[in-house]
């Protein structure tokens, strides 16, 4: 499986943005705690740019993560403006990129924008320096604004869901040696299983095998799983959403 690097902001010294009842550094590291048993449930190899409340400089963060030969980049911060300020968005670099990268962000956004709650921000780029110094796909998540009562109560009292969510993402993209649960967890009985031909089967693992060649994901599970029949309806149509949100529109979506 893959070497993944999360990386929660700030530490030490540094608060990072600071809410009414919590830090930055706070929320963020214990995201990346429970995050990175999430991943290693899945198969992945995870390492932390801190594990603790320590400081560690942006060139450091990015430096120990190119050392280590990771294969992704997760960057966890929360936002901060005014009060009313609100919402959920994600970074990539703003210059030139692996084609990788593009296709990693819309997996976390999807996952995450799917359940969080609040207003989409929209998929960004911008010139972060652990964006611009790592030399392997990499993200910067801002979960949701501090500054804002309602968004730090997210912040605060979710870190589980934001862990699952962000999981989901990766796996979507990064694969598991695990089944992985659809987004989001469906009572039993929910999981309505596809009923197509074989012809029609084949055509529809066509579309994931491009969406694949795109790199909008890493491993053809997915195309296996259309055509063995164990994909779900659920799963099938959130996959299609990334698949969509990459700007890939050939295929029926299935209803």
């Amino acid at each position: 499986m893959s070497k993944i690097f999360i990386d929660p902001g700030h530490g030490g010294h540094d608060p990072g943005a600071v809410g009414k009842r919590s830090k930055e550094k706070d929320n963020v590291l214990k995201v990346a705690n429970r995050l990175k048993v999430l991943l290693e449930s899945h198969g992945h190899i995870v390492r932390l740019s801190r594990s603790t409340d320590v400081f560690l400089s942006l060139s450091e963060r990015a430096r120990i993560a190119n050392a280590w030969g990771a294969d992704y980049f997760i960057s966890l911060h929360d936002n901060s403006a005014t009060a009313t300020a609100t919402g959920f968005e994600t970074f990539i670099h703003s210059g030139p990129v692996q084609s990788k990268t593009a296709g990693f962000q819309n997996a976390i956004h999807a996952a995450i924008i799917k359940e969080i709650g609040i207003r989409d921000r929209g998929k960004k780029r911008a010139n972060f320096a652990v964006l611009r110094e790592t030399r392997m796909p990499a993200v910067l998540i801002e979960y949701a604004f501090i500054s804002n009562v309602n968004d730090e109560s997210i912040l605060i009292n979710e870190v589980e869901k934001l862990a699952r969510l962000t999981a989901n993402g990766i796996v979507n993209y990064a694969g598991s040696n695990k089944p992985v649960t659809s987004n989001p967890v469906l009572p039993k009985g929910d999981e309505e299983q596809l009923n197509l031909t074989k012809s029609e089967r084949e055509e529809l693992a066509k579309i994931f095998k491009h969406a694949r060649e795109k790199e909008i994901f890493s491993s053809g599970e997915h195309e296996k799983s259309i055509i063995n029949g164990t994909m779900t309806l659920s799963r099938l149509q959130y996959l299609q959403t990334i698949i969509a949100g990459a700007g890939i529109n050939n295929g029926k979506r299935i209803k």
